[in-house]
């Protein structure tokens, strides 16, 4: 590695300090309070999406819950969602719309084929008795990030009640901060027997859920195998094991581990620990590239999506997954000062390498996570970003279904605010701190006719706005995001 190159590293990622907080701070409160309407009107995407798609309804609880919404509404949604969870022969199952080894077509899933769905989350709630699979089976996501999110809500609750709530609510907060987890004691439903029924019957549902998502692990390596169109990118077409997927699955496991923990259901949590474990480990010792420098995908031989080694901006949550884990036992300030330090093993390593001599050695299986994440991160902002747009694929896609996709079109090459929120939230538990200021300001720019977040994707030639509007599910995943830093900074 060159000095130029190093000083780029250390440039491009290091902190600006108080300055960038302060910057995003101020950004963020005006974007909350001019999202908040959105963002509480109900748990659909918003637009022409009146249906409940599961995965999206994840951040958006969540969104609610950490800025202070009614948690009496927040819980009557879990529940209503789990209630929907996928029980042979209890509702009509329709499924393979988005599948193209079943030809793009829908049938009603008979009790053989919801057998084999037991456990999992529908992609969309319809109606009561009516829900739809989208792909050929369950998307892996929709179900993870409900067990996440709902174990997430649960933990925090209990942990309020019990007094070792991790999030504290300040009662002197400026007006330009929203904490992430509110004191909910004037909530009728902080009742404990009333929460803890609401728990007693969601814990088993999300056990069974755990119980389908390890089912497909189909080779035992620990990588979850999905079809195409078994994630959100609902028309890219891959397959195989997917970055993506397993970030969902470790959120679920760490968050489960955690509720569990404090339900003091020991033999349950240590089980979600070890599978935890296998999947980082899975994660680390198969979909790191040397070669590309980021955690890619493993396509299968029959992926049609195409080109096979496509980098996604959606790795940046397995980013966000591991960094959950390290943040457990450090503050703000130590997470910055070991950032820095790892820039500088970095960049040591490689200038040994290039000089043949024996790479330096790191403290910790963590320490070698972090390099890696650093990688990925400058990985995906050269491979990634144009103009400033961070894209959700870094070139065009060569197939695409079940609709044919011109690029800058959907899926195909174009810039979503939604997966743009989960970028932030990444970046900023790496400190790039400048790189948040920048992706918050594309999100929202006010120099189009509205702000670009309200959009479900933008055309990034054009910047035209496109798909639903406005679609919640950004404006959550966003103010999520948005929280989760402003905690950091007030601690």
């Amino acid at each position: 590695m060159t000095g130029e190159e190093a000083g780029f590293i250390l440039n491009s990622s290091s902190s600006r300090s108080s300055y960038s907080w302060e910057e995003f701070a101020t950004k963020s409160g005006e974007f909350l309070r001019k999202t908040r309407q959105h963002a509480l009107k109900g748990v659909n995407p918003g637009g022409h999406y009146e249906a409940i798609w599961c995965r999206d309804a994840s951040y958006i609880l969540r969104d609610w819950f950490l800025t202070n919404q009614n948690i009496d509404k927040t819980l009557q949604q879990i529940h209503l969602i789990w209630s929907h969870q996928i029980i042979p022969g209890k509702e009509k199952i329709i499924y393979g719309r988005g599948s193209p080894e079943m030809k793009f077509l829908s049938l009603v899933a008979k009790n053989k084929v919801q057998r084999t769905f037991e456990g999992a989350l529908p992609t969309t709630i319809y109606q009561t008795g009516f829900s739809e699979v989208y792909g050929q089976n369950p998307d892996l996501d929709s179900t993870a990030l409900m067990v996440s999110t709902t174990s997430w809500i649960f933990d925090m609750l209990l942990k309020e009640e019990r007094g070792t709530q991790r999030y504290q609510s300040s009662s002197t907060r400026s007006s330009n901060e929203v904490p992430p987890t509110p004191n909910y004691k004037g909530d009728s439903l902080v009742n404990s027997t009333i929460k803890q029924e609401i728990i007693d019957f969601i814990v088993p549902h999300m056990l069974k859920a755990i119980d389908y998502l390890t089912k497909r692990d189909t080779d035992g390596d620990g990588l979850l195998e999905q079809n195409h169109n078994e994630d959100w990118m609902d028309t890219a077409l891959r397959a195989g094991k997917i970055v993506y997927s397993q970030a969902c699955f470790l959120l679920a496991l760490n968050d489960f581990t955690s509720l569990l923990t404090e339900l003091r259901r020991d033999r349950d949590a240590d089980s979600m620990k070890n599978l935890a474990n296998k999947t980082t480990n899975a994660v680390e010792q198969e979909l790191w590239s040397e070669e590309d420098s980021c955690y890619i995908d493993i396509q299968q031989s029959h992926h049609i999506g195409g080109p096979y080694r496509t980098l996604t901006q959606d790795v940046s949550l397995y980013l966000v997954a591991i960094s959950e884990n390290f943040q457990k036992n450090e503050s703000l300030e130590t997470y910055q000062v070991k950032d820095h330090q790892m820039r500088n093993l970095r960049i040591r390593q490689e200038n040994q390498s290039e000089k043949g001599s024996t790479p330096a050695s790191y403290n910790n299986a963590n320490d070698h996570k972090r390099v890696r994440a650093l990688h990925t991160l400058d990985t995906m902002k050269k491979r990634l970003w144009e103009h400033k747009w961070p894209l959700v694929t870094e070139v065009e896609l060569k197939s695409t279904g079940p609709w044919v996709l011109k690029p800058n079109f959907y899926h195909n090459h174009t810039f979503w605010p939604w997966i743009t929120g989960i970028e932030i939230l990444a970046r900023s538990r790496f400190n790039q701190l400048d790189e948040c200021n920048i992706l918050l300001s594309k999100l929202a720019s006010e120099n189009h006719p509205h702000v670009h977040t309200l959009y479900e994707w933008i055309n990034p030639v054009t910047d035209q706005g496109n798909g639903a509007y406005p679609f919640r599910t950004g404006i959550s995943s966003v103010r999520v995001a948005i929280a989760d830093i402003l905690w950091r900074i007030k601690t």
